[in-house]
């Protein structure tokens, strides 16, 4: 039985010259691994040396594979990453292999048996045409318990109307301050604010919480029927913020699956997110993969 399936682009981010693997629900499920949850990952790869290269990441880092393919055609996804006090900034390269994530009916019947009882997505992912058509049909065939919504909206890769339907088939979303800025505008009548952003997107859409994150500043998480509530964030010497979030979603979806409150969740996103802000990489190695790696 697998607790949660991501969807979307598995690449590698290259920064300042060294490539990261990578990729938002990639990230995710990698966090997910590490706090306890079984993870798989729906994607697609390059038949090429960075393609081999991040199906062993995910072997490694204990994401079932089993529905990432390789593509013969078009290559393994690359981002060129720059930095500015620690923030990234993405050059995200298109025509690349998660443009064309496929499922037939032998791997949704191999996915349908591990009974997945959550579903991440993202935007971005849904730029093709292709990777969208696959999106909508894991959607429309199981029944999960959770569909966790990261927007992550990305240079151009979006439009309000997509991110609207994303929104629709949630039951968790996450945004940060300044998407929560953005589609306030675009979509809630100038509802920027994160708990009155939050508020009208839960009057608007069935979803049980919305969580906007504010970076070192913690985030501020609604749940349907309750109070907002403001969970501070954890101070660390941040080195880079690639994966933060992703970390912080991992985390507070491994907590909410075992029953903890929308602010318990957050606290524990909030740490875990603090942590990978404060290393190198989405995925930094662990203190003890640290410690094995320095005995060998």
């Amino acid at each position: 039985m697998l607790d949660l399936v991501a969807f979307g682009e598995i690449l590698w981010d290259v920064i300042d010259g060294e490539a990261h693997i990578g990729g938002a629900p990639f990230n995710l499920a990698a966090h997910a691994a590490r706090c306890g949850l079984k993870a798989a990952a729906v994607s697609r790869v390059g038949d090429d040396a960075l393609g081999r290269a991040a199906l062993e990441e995910m072997a490694r880092l204990r994401v079932d594979g089993r529905w990432t393919s390789s593509d013969p055609v078009h290559p393994t996804g690359t981002v060129t990453v720059s930095l500015r006090n620690g923030q990234p900034n993405y050059t995200i390269h298109e025509g690349v292999a998660w443009d064309f994530i496929g499922l037939d009916e032998d791997g949704l019947d191999a996915l349908a048996a591990e009974r997945p009882r959550a579903f991440c997505f993202g935007t971005l992912a849904q730029r093709s045409e292709v990777s969208r058509r696959t999106l909508d049909r894991l959607l429309d065939r199981f029944a999960f318990t959770e569909v966790f919504y990261d927007v992550n909206l990305r240079q151009t890769f979006w439009s309000g109307e997509r991110v609207e339907a994303g929104l629709a088939r949630a039951t968790l979303v996450k945004v940060n301050d300044d998407e929560a800025r953005i589609l306030g505008g675009l979509l809630f009548g100038g509802a920027c604010e994160p708990e009155a952003f939050a508020r009208a997107l839960l009057a608007r859409h069935p979803v049980r919480a919305v969580v906007v994150t504010e970076g070192a500043d913690g985030c501020v998480v609604c749940a349907r029927d309750r109070e907002a509530v403001r969970c501070l964030g954890v101070k660390v010497d941040v080195v880079d913020t690639v994966g933060a979030g992703d970390a912080f979603s991992a985390a507070f979806l491994a907590a909410w699956l075992a029953g903890a409150s929308a602010a318990e969740a957050a606290a524990a996103g909030n740490a875990r997110g603090a942590w990978v802000a404060s290393r190198r990489g989405a995925v930094p190695a662990e203190e003890r993969e640290q410690a094995v790696g320095n005995k060998q």
